[in-house]
């Protein structure tokens, strides 16, 4: 009997699946993300996005670069602890100098904020891809204005 009431309780318990989020970005952000990339290749840039969260939208204006952030052909980061406290930051940009824009499971490990954009070589607007914590492709717009 108590079985089946647990049982019970976990199936109520479920959260529905989230909503797919739009995330919208100025294109001189855009063009400061592939601009970094190219100027660290072959090696893996990061950058810290700045923006704001609503409901349905992450909207994206401006970057920060990490202190003391690493890079390798394989791994960029930073420790987070160095970052001052901010409430605009939402997310990080990455590059990967090879293969695709799409997250590695160590991406997936070390996500930070609420979106991840990856952009993978040649580093043009159409190698950008955003995705949320879970890995999954997020809609992306470029605007020349906020």
């Amino acid at each position: 009997m108590q079985i089946n009431s647990v049982l019970l309780f976990l199936s109520k318990g479920k959260k529905p699946d989230p909503v797919s989020r739009k995330v919208t970005m100025t294109k001189q952000v855009a063009d400061g993300i592939i601009t970094y990339s190219k100027s660290w290749h072959p090696n893996e840039g990061i950058l810290i996005l700045k923006g704001r969260s609503k409901k349905q939208q992450i909207i994206i204006e401006g970057l920060v670069i990490p202190p003391f952030s690493t890079h390798g052909p394989y791994y960029s980061g930073f420790p987070t602890y160095d970052l001052p406290f901010d409430l605009s930051y939402v997310g990080t940009a990455h590059s990967h100098p090879g293969g695709s824009n799409k997250p590695s499971l160590e991406d997936l490990n070390n996500y930070y904020g609420v979106i991840s954009i990856i952009i993978n070589y040649p580093y043009e607007y159409n190698t950008i891809g955003a995705f949320d914590r879970n890995g999954v492709a997020m809609d992306l717009e470029f605007v020349d204005v906020i």
